[in-house]
C-alpha cells in the first residue's frame, strides 16, 4: 500500500512539472514566433526604406506569410498568465477566443496581401500592403498584449 501510495505521488509531481515545463516551453515558442514575425517586419521596413530589393522584400513578405498562419498556435491553452510564466499575452486572448482568433485571421489575410504584392517586385505596392499588415499587428497586440 505504501509503495502504491508513493509511486502514485510520483507520478503526480512528475505529471506537474511536465506542465509547468510545458507552459515554460509554450511561452518561450510562442516568444521566439512573435520575434521572428518581428525581425521580418523590420527586414522589410528597412528594405523598403533602402535599397528596396525585390529579392528581400519577397523574403520578407514570404515569411511574415508563413509565421502568420501559425499566430493561433502559439497561444495554447494553458500558456497564458494562469500559468504563472511571464508573459506580455493577455488573458483575454483565452476568454475572447472567437475575438483574438477574428484578429489573427486578419492579420494572416493581410499578411496573404503584403506576400502576392512583393511577389510582383513592386515596392510601391508593397509599401501600402506593409501600412495595411503594421495596422493588424497594432490592434492585435493593442487589444490582447501588455505594454
Amino acid at each position: 500500500m505504501k509503495r502504491a501510495l508513493i509511486a502514485g505521488l510520483a507520478i503526480a509531481l512528475t505529471s506537474g512539472a511536465a506542465l509547468a515545463y510545458d507552459a515554460a516551453s509554450q511561452v518561450k515558442d510562442r516568444q521566439a514566433g512573435m520575434k521572428q514575425i518581428g525581425g521580418n517586419m523590420k527586414g522589410l521596413y528597412d528594405t523598403l526604406n533602402g535599397d528596396k530589393d525585390p529579392a528581400k522584400l519577397k523574403q520578407y513578405a514570404g515569411a511574415i506569410n508563413t509565421l502568420a498562419g501559425k499566430v493561433p498556435s502559439f497561444f495554447p491553452a494553458g500558456s497564458g498568465p494562469e500559468s504563472g510564466e511571464k508573459t506580455k499575452a493577455k488573458a483575454d486572448i483565452w476568454t475572447d477566443t472567437a475575438g483574438f482568433k477574428a484578429a489573427a485571421g486578419a492579420f494572416a489575410a493581410q499578411a496573404a496581401k503584403l506576400n502576392a504584392a512583393a511577389q510582383t517586385g513592386d515596392a510601391d505596392k508593397v509599401q501600402a500592403e506593409f501600412a495595411a499588415t503594421r495596422a493588424t499587428c497594432k490592434g492585435c497586440h493593442d487589444k490582447y498584449q501588455n505594454h
